[in-house]
């Protein structure tokens, strides 16, 4: 929703010079009355640089307060300037000006009169005319760069400029300008656009009018007959769609539970038996489906696999081969129906059990057709590893033939080894949560789990249920046992079911396991008692089991209001986690829950600059 209108002179705007340049600025001098914003706090959603007619008094820019709180505008500065920096004007907001959590503030270049009914805040003549084709317009508190994103010039006169409504409005996300697209829409008050409201999904998001990776997935149900042809990879005309019959497209395996965030390492893989175009085609479970959109064929050979993910980043996805589409649905972990269909036509569909952890399901290889794989002893335990992980699968390849006996159960085997237990068994145990049955407790060795991550000071929440610590397992390893420690307490992680963390698997501690109070956090392994000390000064983290420290870290800082202190990419080690300079802050981009910054369960990203 759009913050309530502000009314005045529009005289009355106050222009402040801070004397720099704009763009690219980097951390500096901060205002003590924003010193509170942190990048990303607010983002910039929308611009109209080129009305229809004259420019001046009609232009308006959009922004959006982060989901987590309100953001009052208060010191902040409104700036514009050439792509190079030079010819910087700006407008400093002197009064408050408040957003709502989640809501939107529209700025215009109204000069006299009242404001507009789109338009909630004006800022006079202080930018001049914004470019009509290139420059930069941003935010800054100081000299400390809130949100900055590139400024392009619409199709035609009176079309607003505006971020991709399929994303969540995002610092980083806004600087990639495939994310930019015309205001979809019919025209309304003089001008196309969506001013005071959430963004409507662009039509497309690359130049050709398809999508600038590959394709995406579009949840909601797209009618699979909008769009008739596609251009052939260098082609420069269209040709009609080689729509998929009943057959012609294959669901060969399935990647439901992978190690890590589900969000990012589920995946479906499918096989052509004939040559068709993906454009159009939907995917499918019991509860949700998507489907598949490209201005550009998205063409598949006879005898050619195709991989549709969650994510397309292989750093992400646990090192899947490059996917034709990425989806936004969940996978069910319990099982359920997948199913392909172009427009009202299924195309194939299964029914699979429930899913193992780090596992695929996939179709024997001589089994490998619609009829076939709709017969559950047709599908079998993945054995291959893949990627980095350490899942098992073949995304892209040919699966192997299953055996004939114990694996006709869509990847829950009655003859899964299960560590050896019997009546017999000696020692520690605890419950197999895949085969429910008691098995000997995998103790970690001193090295095998690392801290990567915690967050001593999250702002969503209190920090009595909101402070988490998220280890990183190099093998194979039970947490049953494990005591977790810091200046100022310890917890033991117990259960009598296994506290189990694969190979490569990324687990969280948290001070409460209810996603509902603890600020959104995936699923928690297990909890801790004591709190996590946020000011500064001489504190630490350690693991240990049966007395012996398995992981250590140190830290002196104070803890940064929303922000998780994690290992840089690429150190995954009980050594390098040792180094201070190895620990830095979560990016803007990182986001979780409830809007605190963080990848609790997932793969760090790259460091805040």
């Amino acid at each position: 929703m759009s913050v309530k209108r502000l009314m005045g002179s529009v005289g009355g705007a106050w222009v402040l010079a801070w004397g720099m340049g704009c763009g690219g600025a980097k951390e500096g001098a901060v205002s003590e009355v924003c010193a509170g914003l942190l990048p990303g706090d607010v983002v910039i959603t929308e611009f109209l640089n080129d009305p229809e007619g004259p420019d001046t008094g009609h232009e308006y820019v959009e922004v959006h307060a982060t989901p987590r709180a309100a953001v009052d505008l208060r010191g902040v500065t409104l700036y514009a300037a050439r792509a190079d920096g030079s010819q910087a004007r700006d407008h400093a907001f002197m009064e408050s000006v408040v957003i709502p959590a989640n809501g939107y503030l529209v700025l215009g270049d109204v000069r006299e009169g009242p404001l507009p009914e789109h338009v909630d805040h004006a800022y006079g003549d202080a930018l001049g005319g914004l470019g009509n084709a290139s420059g930069v317009l941003g935010l800054r508190c100081g000299e400390r760069v809130l949100d900055e994103v590139s400024l392009s010039a619409p199709a035609k006169a009176g079309v607003a400029r505006t971020y991709d409504g399929r994303w969540v409005p995002d610092a980083e996300g806004n600087d990639d300008a495939s994310r930019w697209c015309d205001a979809p829409g019919a025209a309304t008050r003089g001008f196309r656009g969506s001013p005071g409201e959430p963004n409507q999904p662009c039509a497309s998001t690359a130049p050709d009018g398809g999508t600038s990776d590959g394709g995406l997935i579009r949840d909601g149900g797209v009618d699979a007959g909008t769009r008739e042809t596609c251009v052939p990879p260098g082609a420069v005309g269209p040709r009609p769609l080689l729509r998929p019959r009943p057959g012609s497209l294959v669901l060969t395996e399935v990647m439901a539970n992978p190690r890590g965030d589900d969000t990012l390492g589920e995946w479906v893989e499918v096989l052509a038996t004939e040559p068709v175009d993906l454009n159009g085609v939907s995917l499918g479970t019991d509860s949700a489906a998507a489907t598949l959109e490209s201005s550009r064929c998205l063409s598949l050979a006879a005898g050619e696999y195709a991989v549709l993910a969650r994510q397309r980043e292989a750093t992400l996805n646990g090192g899947l081969p490059t996917p034709v589409a990425t989806f936004g649905m969940d996978l069910r972990n319990a099982g359920g129906s997948v199913w392909l269909r172009s427009g009202d036509t299924l195309i194939d569909g299964v029914v699979l059990s429930g899913a193992e952890e780090g596992v695929a399901v996939q179709l024997s290889a001589s089994r490998a057709n619609a009829r076939d794989n709709d017969s559950p002893d047709a599908w079998c335990r993945a054995t291959e590893p893949f990627g980095a992980r350490g899942d098992l699968g073949t995304p892209g390849r040919a699966n192997r033939d299953c055996s004939v006996k114990g694996t006709g159960d869509a990847g829950v085997d009655a003859g899964l080894s299960d560590a050896g237990s019997d009546a017999g068994i000696t020692g520690p145990t605890c419950i197999d949560r895949t085969t429910g049955r008691a098995r000997a407790l995998r103790s970690p060795d001193p090295g095998m789990l690392v801290v990567t991550e915690f967050m001593a000071d999250p702002s969503a929440v209190a920090d009595t249920v909101g402070e988490w610590v998220e280890v990183l397992a190099l093998r194979d390893v039970d947490l049953n046992g494990l005591v977790l420690s810091s200046e100022s307490g310890s917890s033991l992680l117990s259960s009598p079911l296994c506290l189990n963390l694969k190979a490569g698997g990324l687990g969280v501690i948290a001070r409460s396991e209810e996603a509902a109070l603890n600020g959104g956090l995936p699923a928690v392994l297990g909890t801790f008692g004591f709190n996590l000390v946020n000011g500064a000064g001489a504190h630490w983290l350690r693991l240990s089991l049966e007395g012996r420290m398995l992981d250590m870290v140190a830290y002196s800082s104070a803890a940064t209001p929303g922000v998780a202190s994690q290992l840089r990419p690429g150190v995954r080690d009980a050594v390098g986690n040792d180094v201070p300079g190895n620990f830095c802050l979560a990016p803007v981009s990182a986001r979780y829950g409830a809007g605190d910054r963080g990848t609790p369960g997932r793969e760090n990203v790259a460091c805040a600059p």
